[in-house]
C-alpha cells in the first residue's frame, strides 16, 4: 500500500514541476513578444517627428545636418536662421566713456572648448560692429595659437601685438581685459595668460603687467549697455 503511495506522490511531484516550467516558458514568450512586437509600436507612435529642412537639390535632411555661417560677415551681411548658430559675447573699449562694451554676436557653432575660444579671439580681432564701440587690439595683430591648460587660457598673439600698441595706461588695460573678459565668457573662474610670439612678457608698454594669470575684472565692464 505504501508503495504506490510513494509513486502517486512522484507523479504529482513531476506535474507540478512540468505545470511551472510551462508557466515560465510562457512568461519568457510573452516578454520578448512585448519587446519586439508591442513597444516598438507604442514607441514609433508616440516620437515626436524629426524637422527637416529643404536641401538644394529638392530633398530634406535632418536639422542637424545643416551647416551654419557666420551672423554677420564683414561686410555687414549674412545672417543665420534663429535656430542654428551660436550667441557669444565680446568686450570693446566704449567710445563714450573709459569702460568695456558687450557686443553679442551669432556665429557658427563650435563644440569644444579651445575651438570656442579661438573663436572670440578671431572675432576680437575683427573689431567691432557697434557704433558705440571702437577697436583696441593693436593693428596687424594675429592670434598664433590659443590652448587651455589647468583652468588656464593661454594666448599667443603675433608681435604687433607689443609693437603697434598706442601706449597709455587706458588703452593699455582696455586692450588686455578685452581678451581676459571675453575669454572668461566661456568659463568665469578661467585665467588668461597673454603671450607674444610664442614667449612671456612683462607687459605692453608698461602698464599692465603679463607675467602673470589675469582674472576676469567685472568693474571694467560699462553697465550702460
Amino acid at each position: 500500500m505504501s508503495l504506490p503511495k510513494k509513486n502517486r506522490q512522484k507523479q504529482e511531484t513531476f506535474l507540478f514541476v512540468l505545470m511551472g516550467l510551462i508557466l515560465l516558458g510562457l512568461i519568457i514568450s510573452g516578454y520578448f513578444l512585448f519587446v519586439d512586437k508591442i513597444l516598438p509600436g507604442l514607441s514609433s507612435s508616440g516620437a515626436r517627428p524629426r524637422t527637416t529642412l529643404g536641401n538644394d537639390d529638392g530633398s530634406s535632411a535632418p536639422l542637424a545636418a545643416k551647416e551654419s555661417v557666420p551672423l554677420v560677415a564683414p561686410s555687414g551681411d549674412g545672417v543665420l536662421p534663429d535656430m542654428e548658430g551660436q550667441v557669444i559675447t565680446l568686450y570693446f573699449p566704449s567710445r563714450r566713456e573709459a569702460k568695456l562694451v558687450r557686443e553679442v554676436r551669432k556665429v557658427q557653432a563650435e563644440k569644444l572648448l579651445l575651438s570656442q575660444g579661438e573663436r572670440l579671439v578671431r572675432e576680437l580681432l575683427r573689431g567691432p560692429f557697434t557704433p558705440e564701440a571702437r577697436t583696441c587690439i593693436p593693428s596687424g595683430t594675429q592670434l598664433r595659437a590659443l590652448f587651455f591648460h589647468q583652468g588656464v587660457f593661454y594666448v599667443d598673439f603675433t608681435r604687433e601685438f607689443l609693437e603697434n600698441a598706442p601706449g597709455g595706461v587706458l588703452d593699455e588695460a582696455l586692450a588686455v581685459y578685452s581678451v581676459v573678459n571675453t575669454l572668461t565668457e566661456l568659463d568665469r573662474k578661467a585665467r588668461v595668460r597673454i603671450l607674444v610670439n610664442g614667449g612671456e612678457v612683462e607687459t605692453i608698454k608698461g602698464h599692465v603687467a603679463l607675467n602673470a594669470h589675469l582674472t576676469r575684472f567685472e568693474p571694467l565692464i560699462s553697465a550702460t549697455n
